[in-house]
């Protein structure tokens, strides 16, 4: 393995990582919801969670007009996941936020396996994005050629002269 194989290898190593804390982390604020046996709220914290690494790993964000539902659906076509999951999922969230109906553990845990597989596709969308980040300047070379010749041109920039300040006299 090359050296530049390692450290890209290193690189998406290092990005699984993060991808994996920011799962753990929107998991244990939904945690803390399910241990005080609320789980509706359990349920609408998941789906800001869901929002959050959507626009983190997909780069969609969510427009003020659009439903979490169009959201959801946005997010499973560009993660290839199963539309169906997402809307069961979606499902959950709704009833959750937009009526008064108790959440059961049953649902809870129903809705939290959706999540995970959405989760899941999410990150290896992720992945692969990061993968072609990296392959993309590959090609023949033109990439860097690019970089380097605006380099150049910025370092060619000639440097403005500066003017003395003029002293006015005093009256």
């Amino acid at each position: 393995m090359s050296l530049k194989g390692f450290f890209g290898l290193f690189k998406r190593k290092s990005y699984v990582k993060q991808l994996d804390q920011l799962f753990n982390d929107v998991m244990s604020d939904v945690r803390i919801y399910a241990q005080r046996q609320d789980y509706k709220g359990a349920v609408i914290t998941s789906f800001q969670g869901f929002a959050d690494i959507a626009s983190q790993l997909l780069n969609l964000t969510r427009a003020i007009y659009e439903t979490g539902r169009e959201f959801g659906m946005k997010v499973a076509e560009k993660a290839n996941v199963s539309k169906e999951v997402v809307d069961e999922y979606l499902t959950s969230f709704e009833i959750a936020r937009y009526t008064d109906r108790e959440i059961t553990y049953d649902e809870y845990e129903e809705a939290m396996q959706r999540l995970d597989i959405c989760f899941r596709g999410m990150r290896e969308q992720g992945i692969v994005a990061i993968e072609q980040e990296r392959t993309k300047g590959k090609g023949k070379g033109k990439g860097k050629a690019k970089a380097k010749a605006k380099a150049k041109e910025k370092v060619k920039a000639p440097a403005k002269k500066r003017r003395k300040p003029v002293r006015r006299p005093q009256r």
